[in-house]
């Protein structure tokens, strides 16, 4: 979850470090554990929360986190994440400009933003569309919950083909045939909800 308001109370979730599952629970357990103790999915992980925690903070009268992350499950992989929880401050800023402070968060954008953002629309060679934007709702108090659009899918007017979004955080230690790895088991979620066999 990127952002979540309601009332004068925030919260958000990143994730960033992730590992693939096999659905065996012994194997998934040793790979949850392995990232848990992975120093460059810990660095990885710890740029986002610095960054959510200090885009939020100015508009918080208190925010925390978690001390440590924790192993976040899904379908074909498993990620760190943190949660992180606050107050916001009087007069409470409105969610979608908490979403905007957000987008890009560093696990899909880099960081320092300006420079990875530059370098990003340098080499990257395609526009990303709603890739890495965010998705949610809000009413007229300012309320709302916000999710980051990470695995995502771009159908062709005529839905016969689909353009289909994953990445993986790249930091100084990462190793460029582990992180195809980990964007190739990213990719598996969305193959299987809309490749019919």
């Amino acid at each position: 979850m990127l952002v979540d308001v309601h009332d004068r109370s925030i919260s958000s979730h990143p994730l960033a470090g992730t590992a693939p599952r096999t659905g065996d629970p012994v194997s998934d357990e040793i790979a949850a554990q392995t990232l848990l103790a992975s120093a460059k999915d810990q660095t990885e992980h710890r740029v986002v929360i610095d960054m959510v925690h200090n885009a939020l903070l100015p508009y918080c009268s208190y925010l925390d986190w978690e001390p440590e992350p924790s192993i976040v499950t899904v379908a074909n992989v498993q990620h760190l994440g943190t949660r992180i929880e606050g107050a916001l401050s009087d007069p409470p800023a409105h969610v979608f400009d908490l979403v905007r402070l957000l987008c890009p968060t560093p696990a899909l954008g880099g960081y320092p933003a300006e420079a990875a953002i530059s370098l990003i629309q340098e080499v990257e060679g395609f526009t990303r569309g709603n890739y890495g934007g965010a998705v949610g709702y809000f009413d007229a108090k300012g309320n709302g919950t916000f999710a980051v659009t990470i695995r995502c899918a771009e159908f062709s007017a005529d839905r016969k083909t689909a353009r289909l979004f994953a990445g993986g955080g790249i930091v100084a230690a990462s190793e460029p045939l582990l992180e195809l790895a980990e964007t190739q088991a990213k990719f598996q979620a969305m193959l299987s909800a809309i490749v019919r066999p």
